[in-house]
């Protein structure tokens, strides 16, 4: 616990960064690339589809890794520190991620697995609403991660400031 109070402003700037990573990349899988997998062509689709899955996930790897080791930190201090202040925030954070992870496993992980033999507008269609829900969960959670970040930004304000002597 001590180690988390201690590096609390590095804590919560890497899972905002991160947090922020990840939802400009969703954000952007879902208006830029989901959308053009229904004009990359039968006789190329398959590779395209193969290509999307392992760039993709070599690229939210690491970031959406600290994203979650850095909540559950910011959860702890929340709930089991002294930063009570972060309660609210930490937890609809941890609700927009939770919705993410469920989504991702549930509905897009599975989509892609179908998607993968060709493409298929019905799976498509569901790719992108499931997609849709994911990506507003995940601003969710960017959103928070900025209301945790300014909390503990006032907090260490108001804490360095010395009463004046008369």
């Amino acid at each position: 616990m001590y180690v988390l109070q201690r590096y609390t402003r590095s804590l919560v700037i890497a899972h905002m960064a991160s947090t922020l990573f990840m939802v400009g990349l969703i954000w952007t899988i879902h208006y830029v690339h989901y959308p053009l997998f229904a004009h990359v062509g039968e006789s190329t689709y398959v590779a395209f589809q193969s290509e999307h899955v392992n760039r993709i996930g070599k690229l939210l790897l690491l970031p959406w890794l600290i994203e979650g080791i850095t909540l559950l930190g910011v959860l702890i201090l929340a709930f089991l520190g002294n930063r009570r202040n972060l309660r609210l925030p930490a937890f609809l954070n941890g609700v927009g991620m939770a919705i993410a992870l469920i989504i991702s496993g549930v509905w897009s992980a599975p989509a892609h697995g179908d998607l993968a033999d060709g493409f298929d507008a019905a799976i498509h269609d569901r790719l992108m609403t499931a997609n849709l829900v994911r990506t507003l969960a995940w601003t969710l959670s960017g959103i928070c991660a900025v209301w945790i970040l300014a909390r503990v930004w006032s907090s260490e304000i108001r804490d360095s400031r010395t009463p004046t002597e008369s």
